[in-house]
């Protein structure tokens, strides 16, 4: 078994059915794979495999190099060397490279009502790239652990019991990372009722406080009683017992917890959660609802929370937002549609 194998063949079957061009390089800026349009439409070979990005397509490798390395996925505006229209790329940088991907030139983008569609796409291929990031680091370890304790001999005991819990604890964490990943691909295909906007705000939060983090955090809830929405209620609890174990997170379990809610207008109404924390990092906040970005320590987060929060706010008709409070701690705003006309 070669874990690292096995998911790029994962990987490459993925990107080779995308409907854009795409490609892969390694660590060294050397070609690894380009799927079948991108092939086409610039007439590669197979002997593509293996040249460096600079040498096929030097504007790519400019943004390639550009791109902050701390930095895991971004986007870039670039001319093609023989002078076409500009191109929009996505890049997102990998433990053994890279990949892009090619989307619509920009000036088009306004126009074609496909363009929501291809951005959730793109961002579907950026998100395999890290589940097999994140799945392959696990299954590696799991694999050179079972080959320690085979050629071991003799075995003893208590080597045999530590190599079993790393065995167990990488195995948990994949399987946390399908969950997410489950509870993310079928967000959008959940029976949705009119509900009062407290229901999931009230539940998530009891939910919340049975855990120890949050036996010295003060609670303030002062929500509309009166706002109903148009929702799934198991969902909504979702992303919001999400945001309150963050938050008890943030505060190492002391400290307050805040939660209002208001109409913004007749159609749009707001919940506002606020812990007293010591706030979010300037370069975090941009990457926030990035799937698999984590600001906890490695075995603590599968990075997926926020990602499935904000996707699932996003199915809705709403959206997730977070900012640092002026007087200290984090903020985050849900807002959610209401309907035209309250119950």
């Amino acid at each position: 078994m070669n874990a690292f194998s096995d998911i790029g063949q994962i990987l490459t079957s993925f990107f080779d059915d995308l409907p854009w061009p795409a490609l892969l390089v390694n660590e060294r800026g050397h070609v690894t794979f380009v799927n079948k349009e991108m092939a086409a439409r610039n007439r590669l070979s197979a002997a593509t495999i293996g040249a460096h990005l600079s040498e096929l397509f030097p504007e790519y490798a400019r943004a390639l190099d550009g791109s902050p390395p701390w930095l895991t996925s971004q986007e870039a505006e670039v001319t093609p060397g023989h002078g076409g229209p500009h191109e929009r790329i996505c890049v997102r940088r990998l433990p053994l490279g890279a990949c892009l991907i090619v989307s619509e030139p920009p000036q088009t983008r306004e126009s074609d009502p496909g363009d929501t569609q291809t951005t959730r796409l793109a961002a579907l291929g950026f998100m395999v790239a890290g589940v097999c990031h994140e799945v392959a680091n696990p299954l590696t370890a799991v694999h050179s652990m079972t080959q320690l304790l085979q050629s071991t001999r003799p075995l003893p005991p208590e080597t045999l019991d530590r190599g079993l819990a790393n065995i167990s604890a990488n195995v948990r964490r994949v399987l946390n990372i399908t969950k997410k990943l489950n509870e993310f691909s079928r967000s959008g295909n959940e029976e949705k009722r009119l509900l009062r906007l407290e229901e999931p705000i009230r539940e998530a939060l009891q939910n919340a406080q049975q855990d120890v983090l949050f036996r010295d955090i003060e609670t303030m809830h002062t929500v509309d009683r009166e706002l109903w929405i148009l929702g799934n209620g198991d969902q909504l609890g979702q992303v919001f017992a999400n945001i309150f174990l963050n938050a008890a997170q943030a505060m190492c379990g002391k400290g307050r917890l805040s939660i209002s809610s208001r109409a913004l207008d007749p159609l749009q109404a707001e919940i506002a959660i606020r812990d007293t924390g010591p706030g979010i990092a300037p370069g975090h906040l941009p990457r926030l609802f990035e799937p698999f970005f984590t600001t906890k320590p490695a075995g603590l987060g599968t990075g997926l929370g926020l990602a499935i929060s904000n996707e699932i706010a996003i199915e809705h008709g709403g959206s997730l937002r977070a900012e640092n409070h002026p007087a200290g701690g984090a903020c985050f705003y849900v807002v959610l549609p209401l309907p035209r006309r309250q119950p």
